[in-house]
């Protein structure tokens, strides 16, 4: 019995990579920053079914499947002009090839979409007979709904031509249609097929050509480019709870709206994460052409890409979840996939080149992340984290994972561990939220110790005001004459000993303070009265790099974008460095040919005070966004905004007072310099280039020659 038993388990372990490899194509997800990470098979090819397997004869260019909840399947056959319906395990129940329509029997012509109801009720997109067709589970016609424009003939174009290509139904009875030649939206009717409207027109987003030419261009080209049409819908269908999942192709459309989710108002409701929005393939080109869509349980959807023939799925705030599919001709991959369908947790993609219907059966790892999202929904926390650790151990790289144990254990209450869970998973929103009660807790927990340092910090400023006399500020008047004095000696002084020199960078540094309240008069000591030094300017330059570098590597994670894995230093480093130099090196260029009466040195100087308000602001800053949320966001960006305006201000005046200019000369040179900065960047990128380009041809040469030895 032990021998058969560790027979069974050697057998399942060497199984599993076997059908691995039968997979013809490979299964990732994306990581936070965007890249791609191998994952688990979440679905394997099982069969592919074709006319002949069912006993139909050969499919003709079909376009939609629809499975019931009851396990019918309705493959519309376009080219062949008809309807085949099975049973989940493709055995032929009938062909609908038409119907009789009072003593007259009617046939479908080039169909296109169907939508079967709970009740049985069929509706079919008769497209080239610019109809739809309504048929009870008996094939009795219902109703035949025909172009919108008879009622309605002020809502279309004189040559409008009804030629239904998609549709939907929801729980009301009220039937959703996407028609060939319709840009205004969704063609929406109610259950007896009166037209009610459009729904949900996709927005264009015009490029900034158009947007310039819009001002620039005479009145006939702004009328022909108001002639410029929105996209279309390439597919729809409707969830549980009648919102509209739709897709959309073409045109100038942003790429995160070709999938929307639409509300009973027409309003796209799809959740989108910050980072990685629901849009398929990413850095891909050309982007991925979604043709259909399928809303499935728990908000869960998948949708169809007809350019690498990938079926992508996505949880109802937009994480990704699988990937599966291929173009190809192998079982599992597509010629020219047109539509999905799931029955029996099985899903359909069917193939309008290769005629056929390929299954797909789920694997473990498919039913490991349905479970632990439905356990979720179902309020069983505990199962829910247990069946997300179970997905983690088979792909620990799967960021939905840990922010599904986040979220169980913000459920819980256990909001440090929510914190650490959804770090991991790089989600910032549940991070912020789990802080904020975690937050709450400390400062309840810790309340009376927070009063009492309060209480200290305020005793202790008020005593230490009081004790400020007369005398010594007198004193400390005196000390600043006495230091006014010693600075300008300041060429004696850099042969006087080392801690000289640092009393000097620190009286330099004290009278930061000053230059950044009192510009004007701060900037004319700098120059004319030498209240600072080159080693002052040079150490304020390294706070300002480090100040960068802290910034990057430390703000909180709510706050801070950025991939700490991915700091180089040195690059960093030279990011704030050049910019700089480049500021004071075109700066002292141009002013030298404009009349300016600074030199580079004068400006090093200024140009290196005038970075403090950004030292002083964001370090501080830096330390608090480890305790800040979201909702606190505006207040950060409201001090970084403020730190930036401040140094560019301070930019400002300095050229103003070194160079002794007007306000509109030193807006005009500042200008100029901004664009000097460009301009050598464009330069230096145009030569880095070239240069590349010149070492890459000497190597083919090379290695053209090493060939030919």
């Amino acid at each position: 019995m032990a021998r058969l038993a560790l027979f069974l388990l050697v057998a399942a372990l060497v199984a599993v990579p076997a059908s691995a490899q039968m997979v013809p194509y490979a299964s990732y997800t994306y990581d936070y920053w965007g890249v791609q990470i191998p994952a688990p098979q979440a679905y394997v090819p099982v069969r592919a079914i074709s006319g002949n397997d069912i006993g139909v004869g050969a499919l003709k260019a079909p376009q939609d499947i629809f499975a019931t909840k009851s396990g019918d399947i309705y493959i519309v056959d376009s080219g062949n002009h008809r309807i085949v319906h099975v049973n989940q395990r493709f055995e032929l129940i009938r062909e609908i090839r038409g119907f009789t329509n009072g003593a007259k029997a009617e046939r479908f012509n080039n169909p296109r979409g169907i939508h079967v109801s709970e009740n049985g009720t069929i509706y079919i997109a008769d497209r080239d007979n610019n109809r739809i067709v309504v048929l009870d589970a008996d094939l009795t016609l219902i109703r035949i709904i025909g172009s919108p424009a008879v009622d309605k003939p002020e809502y279309f174009t004189k040559d409008f031509r009804f030629r239904p290509e998609k549709l939907t139904v929801d729980q009301y009875g009220s039937l959703f249609v996407i028609s060939l030649g319709v840009y205004d939206g969704i063609l929406e009717f109610d259950d007896k097929g009166v037209f009610l409207g459009f729904k949900g027109a996709p927005r264009v987003a015009p490029s900034i050509v158009d947007y310039i030419w819009m001002r620039i261009g005479t009145a006939a080209q702004r009328e022909r480019m108001a002639l410029f049409l929105p996209v279309e819908h390439s597919n729809l269908c409707v969830d549980d709870r009648g919102f509209i999942y739709a897709t959309a192709v073409g045109g100038q459309i942003k790429e995160e709206e070709r999938i929307r989710r639409l509300n009973a108002a027409g309003q796209d409701v799809l959740r989108r994460l910050k980072h990685l929005k629901p849009i398929g393939d990413y850095y891909a080109s050309p982007p991925s052409y979604f043709v259909d869509v399928l809303a499935r349980d728990l908000d869960i959807y998948s949708v169809l890409d007809r350019e690498r023939g990938r079926i992508f799925t996505y949880e109802a705030d937009g994480h990704l979840l699988y990937v599966f599919g291929a173009l190809g001709d192998r079982l599992g991959t597509f010629h020219t996939p047109v539509a999905l369908a799931e029955v029996d947790g099985h899903m359909l993609v069917l193939d309008a080149m290769k005629n056929n219907v390929t299954v797909f059966a789920p694997t473990h790892y498919q039913e490991l992340i349905h479970g632990a999202i439905g356990a979720y929904h179902s309020g069983r926390f505990d199962e829910a984290t247990e069946l997300w650790k179970e997905v983690l151990a088979v792909n620990a790289n799967f960021d939905m994972a840990y922010s599904g144990t986040g979220r169980a254990a913000f459920m819980q209450g256990r909001y440090a561990d929510a914190m650490r869970d959804f770090r991991l998973a790089g989600d910032r929103q549940g991070y912020s939220e789990a802080l904020e009660f975690y937050r709450k807790e400390r400062i309840e927990q810790y309340f009376g110790w927070i009063l009492l340092a309060v209480a200290v910090i305020i005793l202790y400023a008020l005593f230490a005001t009081k004790k400020v006399t007369e005398g010594s500020v007198a004193e400390a008047k005196a000390q600043i004459a006495a230091t006014y004095t010693e600075v300008r000696q300041w060429e004696e002084m850099q042969r006087r000993s080392l801690v000289i020199n640092v009393k000097r960078v620190l009286r330099g540094l004290q009278f930061a303070f000053h230059v950044i309240v009192d510009p004007f008069d701060g900037f004319w000591d700098l120059k004319h009265e030498k209240r600072g030094n080159v080693p002052t300017a040079v150490t304020l330059l390294i706070l300002e790099v480090i100040t960068y570098l802290v910034m990057y590597q430390y703000t909180g994670f709510p706050f801070n974008t950025r991939n700490p894995r991915w700091l180089n230093i040195i690059a960093e480093v030279f990011s704030v460095v050049s910019p700089f130099m480049l500021w004071c090196g075109i700066n002292w260029s141009l002013t030298t040919l404009m009349g300016g009466k600074g030199n580079f040195r004068d400006i090093f100087i200024a140009s290196t005070y005038s970075l403090v308000p950004f030292i002083l602001i964001v370090l501080p800053l830096t330390a608090a966004s480890n305790v800040m949320t979201l909702n606190e966001a505006p207040y950060y960006w409201l001090f970084t905004t403020v730190a930036i305006i401040w140094s560019a201000a301070l930019l400002f005046f300095s050229t103003m007072v070194i160079h002794e200019y007007s306000t509109g000369q030193a807006a005009a040179v500042s200008l100029l310099i901004v664009v000097g900065i460009a301009v050598a960047l464009f330069i230096a990128l145009l030569f880095a280039d070239m240069f590349l380009q010149f070492i890459g041809f000497f190597r083919e040469i090379y290695r053209e020659y090493s060939l030919r030895l």
